[in-house]
């Protein structure tokens, strides 16, 4: 696929669905022959690594990319990749060893692994590439869950909710004292385009960290809870592998759900909605330790954002396009909870002994030898 081309050719598609289907089959083969869960679970961190960067690459650096297409990716790569870094270190020796930032205190180590459970960063990648914003979180996550699971949904969709209202209130009160800059045909001047550049660096900086707090748990429930010194470089340096490859690609099939946003390529937008996403995104962490779907919030975002910039500009653009755009992005992303939950339902009918072991008080779960099925 060209960089920057949401809609791959018919070879790429191929190419990308044989590969897909061969580390399906990689791993299945690998999980009826008896392969230790250790390197089971490291084979789907790996896989979980591409998906979730591709699929959350439109959360978190999407903005970025689409007002960044014509920047080097040199740079862009090593400010991301570096802050990757530097975060999961400073994570890893403060919290002795462990990368999820209190994501999965509430969930019991993985020492064995269930098919469902090692193929689900597999289905992520399939629909991630069919350009549908599912949530990481319910779809890999999920099926660690147990009885989270419900504390997950309410806290996203409390997620949405607010994040919408704040994008009302947020944008309304920008477009109400700026609304030339939401007019068609608006083009900000030079002078000030380049200024904004600058503080978007900073902005995507400032999300990248928020981001990285909150859904590294949903890859590193596949690795061991506690990292050795070359587990965790391992660890980053696959996931790092990842967002440069999302990077190169210009965040790929799915960038589709920001690109087609109104005036998201200008650096300023682009900033507002960094900071935004990322404030709601730090004060959710900070009310629970449940991990809740950044996905949701995202879209929450942007649905807020997009109805009230076109009740306060009054533009021509009719209001049910609006609530169209608005609606598709809902519901692919609900289509993707009742995947992710049909999935889980599919994992606890063939696989109920490991689920009723996800529901137990964590004093009460006696782990297993890592290698044992």
């Amino acid at each position: 696929m060209k960089h920057g081309n949401p809609n791959p050719s018919f070879n790429d598609q191929v190419k990308f669905f044989s590969a897909t289907a061969l580390a399906a089959i990689l791993i299945s083969v690998s999980y009826f022959i008896g392969v230790s869960h250790y390197f089971l679970g490291w084979m789907a961190f790996s896989v979980a690594a591409f998906s979730v960067a591709g699929n959350d690459a439109i959360q978190t650096v999407g903005t970025f990319i689409e007002s960044k297409r014509k920047t080097h990716w040199i740079p862009k790569v090593v400010m991301l990749c570096g802050l990757l870094i530097v975060v999961h270190a400073y994570g890893w020796v403060h919290d002795d060893g462990e990368i999820h930032f209190d994501r999965l205190k509430t969930f019991p180590e993985a020492t064995e692994f269930n098919l469902f459970q090692l193929l689900a960063p597999i289905v992520l990648v399939i629909i991630t590439r069919l350009k549908a914003p599912i949530s990481t979180t319910f779809l890999i996550l999920g099926l660690f869950g147990g009885s989270n699971i419900e504390k997950m949904l309410n806290k996203s969709f409390l997620g949405y909710g607010i994040a919408f209202l704040f994008a009302m209130a947020f944008w309304g009160t920008h477009a109400y004292f700026a609304k030339k800059e939401y007019l068609k045909g608006f083009e900000p001047k030079p002078k000030k385009e380049k200024l904004w550049a600058k503080f978007q660096w900073l902005s995507t900086a400032f999300l990248w960290v928020a981001w990285l707090l909150q859904d590294t748990a949903n890859i590193a429930i596949f690795l061991p809870r506690k990292l050795s010194v070359y587990e965790f470089i391992a660890a980053i340096s696959i996931i790092a592998f990842a967002i440069g490859m999302i990077i190169l690609s210009n965040g790929g099939t799915i960038q589709e759900v920001v690109s087609e946003k109104s005036d998201i390529a200008y650096s300023k937008a682009a900033t507002l909605v960094d900071i935004a996403y990322a404030i709601v995104l730090l004060v959710f962490q900070k009310l629970s330790s449940i991990p809740m779907s950044t996905t949701w919030v995202f879209l929450g975002l942007l649905a807020g954002r997009e109805i009230v910039l076109h009740l306060v500009t009054k533009q021509d653009k009719p209001y049910l396009n609006t609530f169209r755009q608005v609606g598709k992005d809902v519901l692919l992303a609900t289509m993707g909870i009742t995947i992710s939950l049909v999935i889980y339902v599919a994992s606890s009918y063939f696989y109920p002994t490991q689920t009723s072991k996800m529901n137990l008080p964590k004093q009460e779960i006696q782990p297993n030898p890592a290698g044992t099925k």
